[in-house]
């Protein structure tokens, strides 16, 4: 059921309705041809569906393409994608749902987008969940930060009820096939966290029976037991895939290992990205994880001062880039967490040794020559304990100001210290130092520990660590070797 109104009587109301924003329109003789040439304007698209929607129905198989076209292309009015979409959702209405599944959180039309929402609630259209969770997914800054604020929300608030929001994601997560819909597992996953549901999730993670097939409930089941970590984003479960696959049992037991020292109020909450950091501790600074939070924060505040920390940063002024954002280590006691503390003070001591800077500034060099893209990669320690500057080239080149990560970085990442990239477009560069709104995203995406080098002068970069937040900690600059 799609609600009281017929769906006949829909379509009639949505072309009705777009042909009153369109004015008088005269139906074309080939409608056909109106919508499929690019010099059409609103006025004519809206004549060409009122042609389609009168004449012989269910439409034909070479007209549903061109009509379902209007969905997603550019240059359509609302009021034409509308009166397209009741067509479809009479005549071709699995196929409708099927490309809502797949490419809704690709619209640009987030009007259009928002409407389909409303429309999924007012006429109680059940089937739809999948398409409503898969746009939920999505990040759309401009209808707020909240998830009560997202219209995907009140689409399923009316579809279940408003106390029936979480149980209506967890049928999804419960119900979704545990291989061919992996990925809406993933997404509905971090809702379900998104909303508070993180101790729910656990109990069902712990307590249910696992099916043979689910490798991703069986993973996190895992994970809790070893490590004691919950993950909470659909890049994260990816990660926790990934290390499952490739990570050796002896990862496993170092992980294991470096996690028991790890002091138990900093265990709270803890993250994916944190055991590359508690395993380099253990191994490579072991009187890292025998300090608390305040004593980590007082140390690197003493080491700070002595390196021009957050002395240098990037001008955000007109951008909405959180409240109160700062890269003074001195203004977020509150917000650092252990991970970041112990994190920012090895990437402190890999800034110390000769070799990694000369690497740095090798990278740096050819980067400032090279207008063609960033240039970025990961670090990590060897067995040794030597520390390893990789560089990992972009996926596409095209922009000076941008780093396109590609899959060998990510590959590399999951058991890496660091992701890395920098802005070095000029020697004197230090308007641009810190992570940008780019970078934000990347970090709240990946979920990694990052971080970003900027030139100051052409002998003087500025470091800065960074993760999803977003915060940064400013850890002042070093110098040419």
């Amino acid at each position: 059921m799609h609600g009281s109104l017929p769906r006949t009587a829909a379509i009639a109301l949505a072309v009705v309705s777009a042909v009153a924003l369109g004015g008088c329109t005269a139906k074309p003789q080939d409608p056909m041809a109106v919508l499929q040439n690019p010099r059409s304007v609103a006025e004519q698209h809206i004549g060409a569906l009122r042609a389609i929607a009168d004449g012989p129905r269910p439409i034909s198989d070479d007209v549903k393409p061109v009509v379902r076209r209007m969905l997603f292309g550019a240059g359509y009015s609302l009021a034409a994608r509308q009166a397209a979409f009741e067509i479809l959702l009479v005549d071709d209405p699995k196929n409708l749902r099927e490309t809502m599944e797949t490419n809704i959180v690709r619209m640009d039309s987030l009007e259009f987008r928002r409407w389909i929402m409303e429309e999924v609630g007012r006429r109680g259209m059940r089937d739809w969940t999948t398409v409503v969770v898969n746009s939920w997914a999505g990040a759309v800054p401009s209808w707020g930060p909240t998830e009560e604020g997202r219209p995907e929300y009140a689409a399923l608030a009316a579809l279940y009820g408003p106390d029936g929001v979480a149980d209506a994601l967890f049928g999804v997560l419960n119900d979704a096939h545990p291989t061919r819909q992996a990925s809406l597992r993933k997404r509905t996953w971090e809702l379900l966290m998104r909303i508070g549901q993180r101790d729910r999730l656990k109990q069902l993670v712990m307590e249910s029976a696992t099916r043979p097939d689910d490798v991703m409930l069986r993973d996190i089941k895992q994970l809790v037991e070893d490590l004691g970590i919950l993950p909470e984003t659909r890049e994260e479960l990816l990660w926790l895939e990934k290390l499952r696959q490739t990570a050796s049992p002896a990862y496993w037991r170092m992980a294991g290992e470096a996690l028991r020292t790890v002091p138990e109020a900093s265990k709270g909450r803890f993250e994916l990205r944190g055991i590359p950091v508690a395993m380099a501790a253990h191994r490579y600074q072991p009187e890292l994880l025998g300090m608390t939070t305040e004593q980590l924060y007082d140390d690197l505040m003493s080491r700070l001062r002595t390196r021009d920390g957050a002395k240098y940063a990037a001008n955000f002024r007109g951008f909405e880039t959180g409240p109160k954002r700062t890269e003074a280590l001195g203004l977020q006691r509150d917000e650092v967490r252990w991970v970041d503390l112990v994190a920012s003070s090895l990437a402190l001591r890999m800034l110390d040794d000769p070799q990694v800077r000369a690497t740095l500034f090798d990278l740096a060099d050819r980067d400032q020559q090279d207008r063609r893209s960033e240039y970025g990669g990961v670090v990590r320690i060897d067995d040794d304990g030597t520390w390893r500057v990789i560089e990992v080239r972009p996926r596409i080149t095209g922009s000076d100001t941008v780093y396109e990560a590609p899959q060998e970085l990510f590959d590399q990442g999951y058991t890496a210290l660091f992701h890395f990239h920098l802005h070095a477009q000029e020697y004197e560069n230090g308007a641009y130092a810190g992570p940008h709104l780019g970078d934000f995203a990347y970090a709240n995406s990946t979920r990694a520990n990052c971080l970003v080098f900027t030139f100051i002068r052409r002998d003087t970069m500025n470091a800065d660590y960074y993760r999803h937040g977003p915060l940064v900690i400013d850890l002042g600059t070093f110098r040419r070797p």
